[in-house]
């Protein structure tokens, strides 16, 4: 689950991470970076570790505790805060025009190892999961990720937008993109529709790209 604000450019949420516990251990060892983590809402099961140690220079976060893990499946939980940076890489943030004024939108690039500036996580390209997203934008703007809605709930000011269940694949290729966009659109000869996404006023710039 995603919250980004486009104006603090600051983002928060929260993961629910399915972990096989397969030998006697104390700790999970994964991957964050440049996030703040609520130290107080980090679970394994029922249990709350009784050490949390960030490495900064390996984007490493270590979870200590008291008593051995249970062996088998359990879910990992914490919730945790973000800077959409302007570094080009994690989870950042692009400017554009819109009726004369500097607009901010929230881009993604992970490749290889840049999904841990976004969300903990195991963020090796060997390491593969299924990943399911929840995105809570404002009700104009346009949230883009790797799979289609399963459903939209709107609050006003406020929609929360759930998408499909992706298959599995590397950190690195999770995409997020939220801002104000139109398209363009076309078939594929055996019935794929294909939209290329552009800034408001600029679809025409994206033909050439949805003929290719």
């Amino acid at each position: 689950f995603l919250r980004p604000d486009l104006v603090a450019c600051t983002f928060s949420g929260s993961v629910a991470i399915s972990v096989a516990v397969s030998a006697p251990t104390r700790f999970l060892v994964l991957n964050a970076l440049d996030l703040s983590v609520n130290r107080t809402s980090i679970r394994f099961q029922a249990l709350e570790p009784t050490e949390v140690v960030f490495f900064k220079d390996d984007g490493v976060l270590v979870l200590g505790f008291a008593k051995q893990l249970p062996l088998g499946e359990g879910l990992l939980k914490m919730d945790f805060n973000g800077i959409l940076n302007d570094q080009m890489r994690g989870f950042y943030r692009s400017k554009y025009q819109y009726k004369g004024k500097e607009r901010n939108m929230a881009v993604t690039q992970f490749e290889s190892v840049d999904a841990r500036r976004c969300f903990p996580c195991w963020d090796e390209p060997a390491f593969k999961a299924k990943f399911k997203l929840t995105l809570e934008v404002p009700s104009e703007l346009v949230a883009l990720s790797n799979m289609p809605v399963a459903n939209a709930t709107f609050a006003g000011p406020i929609k929360t937008v759930h998408y499909q269940e992706s298959p599995p694949m590397s950190t690195y290729l999770v995409a997020i993109v939220v801002g104000l966009f139109e398209y363009v659109e076309g078939m594929t000869t055996k019935g794929t529709r294909v939209r290329v996404y552009t800034q408001i006023g600029k679809s025409n710039q994206g033909k050439f790209a949805l003929d290719v």
